[in-house]
């Protein structure tokens, strides 16, 4: 059994299919709406010899020209030397417009393969199947391609959709537990911004969730998407209430950026995003009075899930006062900044959330300090 969810954004709209075993569903979906016969795998190397193998497999017996171009998903490998590898791939085999790309892995995976896709005789079709909780809730959603320049997350990028997003569940069975609880910070920050119903829910059914009870993991992915789909639509490019997708993710990008050790990650994305939404409710106490009490709710639910709540600087071998620096200079390089001042989405409340243009550096400064230990 699967369930669709339509993503409707006009000409761009496509759909989002749940379920178990679907993976060979993008065959069907090719012969219906496609003509040109070239396919490239853009995937994570993990699945190489499984899935990957497969839908090769499947795809050359219904007479497709099939490539694969595998890497390992870190982030560190999110970057031109990439790109230009897999551009050369295209150009090498005369890809066309009608061809089609198919991102199999992480958020990495996709951002790449999904900037690849929108660049290339500007633009050609591309299929996500997101093999993380994370991917699966966040960024396979809304259309959102980048890669990284040097120290900058995210710093090259577009505006691009899928033809087709495919969600298999086979993937969450396997997937290592701290990448799921990871995917589980998208899900709870679009709560904070949008749904106290959602957030009770998730304080209310951890252990069901934390053992990846099937309908529970399916109600949380087709909830987490149906809020992202709603503060995207209308909003494609991050102009108003899209904006408030951003929650926790300005101080945390500037955490996960300043605690690579020797070119690896101390934290996963969703790690720091679970930091960076503890550092935005420090600013809201400071900056509009947010609640205390409800700040210690949202930190418990994020101990519940086993997300961290604050940096640890001797665990990483830093100097705390160092390390704050770091912290300070790189939220300083974000795009959101103007003269001496923060673009910060700020929660009001549990279930509400607001962008505010006006928060000095020195609120920011004082939300690392108390994060930072």
């Amino acid at each position: 059994m699967s369930s669709k969810v339509e993503v409707p954004f006009g000409v761009n709209g496509y759909e989002v299919i749940i379920g178990r075993n679907i993976v060979n569903t993008i065959i069907g979906y090719l012969n219906k709406n496609t003509k040109d016969k070239k396919v490239l795998i853009v995937s994570d190397t993990f699945f190489e010899e499984g899935v990957v193998s497969a839908l090769k497999k499947q795809l050359f017996n219904a007479d497709y020209n099939v490539f694969n171009y595998s890497f390992n998903g870190g982030k560190n490998n999110k970057n031109f030397n990439e790109i230009l590898k897999i551009y050369g791939v295209l150009e090498e085999n005369d890809f066309a417009r009608d061809s089609t790309i198919i991102a199999i892995g992480g958020g990495v995976i996709g951002d790449l393969a999904g900037f690849i896709a929108s660049t290339w005789y500007r633009g050609m079709n591309l299929i996500h199947v997101p093999t993380t909780l994370m991917a699966m809730v966040d960024s396979s959603i809304g259309g959102k391609v980048a890669i990284n320049f040097r120290d900058t997350i995210n710093a090259i990028g577009n505006y691009y959709h899928p033809v087709l997003n495919i969600i298999d569940l086979d993937f969450i069975d396997t997937l290592p537990e701290r990448d799921y609880r990871s995917g589980i910070a998208e899900v709870i920050k679009v709560a904070i911004i949008n749904d106290i119903d959602f957030f009770n829910y998730l304080e209310c059914s951890s252990e069901k969730i934390l053992t990846r009870n099937e309908l529970d993991v399916t109600k949380l992915i087709g909830r987490s998407i149906d809020i992202k789909i709603n503060h995207v639509k209308g909003d494609v490019h991050e102009s108003g209430k899209r904006l408030l997708l951003n929650f926790g993710h300005t101080l945390g990008h500037a955490i996960e950026v300043s605690t690579v050790i020797n070119g690896c990650e101390s934290y996963r994305h969703g790690e720091g995003v679970s930091i960076g939404i503890m550092a935005a409710l420090y600013i809201a106490e400071q900056h509009i009075g947010f609640k205390n009490s409800t700040t210690l709710l949202i930190e418990s639910i994020f101990k519940a899930y086993g997300l961290p709540t604050l940096v640890d600087s001797s665990l990483l071998g830093i100097k705390r006062e160092k390390l704050l620096k770091i912290c300070v200079k790189n939220v300083k390089k974000d795009k959101k900044r103007k003269d001496n001042k923060l673009r910060v989405i700020l929660a009001n409340k549990i279930g509400k959330a607001t962008v505010y243009h006006d928060v000095p550096f020195s609120v920011v400064e004082d939300a690392f300090d108390r994060i930072v230990v």
